[in-house]
Order: C-alpha cells, then sequence, then structure tokens
C-alpha cells in the first residue's frame, strides 16, 4: 500500500511541473499576444470615454427637455391647442 500512495504522490509531483512547463511555453508564445491585449484595452478605454461622453450629452438634453415641459409658458401653449382642437371638432 506504501507504494501505491509514493506513485500517486509521484504522479502528482510529475502532473505538477508538467502544467507549470505548458504554463511558461503558453506565457512564452503570447508575448505578442500581450501587445495586441493591451492595444484592445486602449480601444475599449476610448470607446468607454465616448459612450460617456454621449451619455453626458444625453443627461443635458434630457434636462432641456424637462425644463421646457415643465415650463409654464409650454403647459400654456399646450392647453391653447388642445382648446383649438377641441372648438374644431366641435364646430
Amino acid at each position: 500500500m506504501n507504494n501505491a500512495w509514493i506513485m500517486v504522490f509521484v504522479a502528482g509531483i510529475i502532473w505538477a511541473l508538467a502544467d507549470g512547463i505548458v504554463k511558461i511555453i503558453r506565457a512564452s508564445k503570447q508575448s505578442g499576444g500581450g501587445k495586441r491585449m493591451t492595444a484592445r484595452f486602449d480601444d475599449l478605454e476610448s470607446d468607454m470615454a465616448s459612450l460617456e461622453q454621449e451619455l453626458r450629452d444625453a443627461r443635458q438634453r434630457i434636462e432641456v427637455l424637462e425644463k421646457i415641459v415643465t415650463d409654464g409658458k409650454y403647459q400654456l401653449h399646450q392647453d391653447i391647442d388642445n382648446l383649438s382642437r377641441e372648438t374644431k371638432r366641435a364646430g
């Protein structure tokens, strides 16, 4: 039984070493991949900055629209238009 445990232990060490070697080889092959990932990351940051600016612009437009809609003159204009439509229907 001791021999079986030794074999399992040795197999585990060999597996760990092989896994480490494979990871090192993959990392060395992907050294060019790091440059691509950096470029992609820069592109994503640029896209995010553009989207953030679009969001700020949209919020400003919404604030302007809210001011227009809640303005008393706008409401008066809407009331006049509604009365005009009602009189046209009635007439």
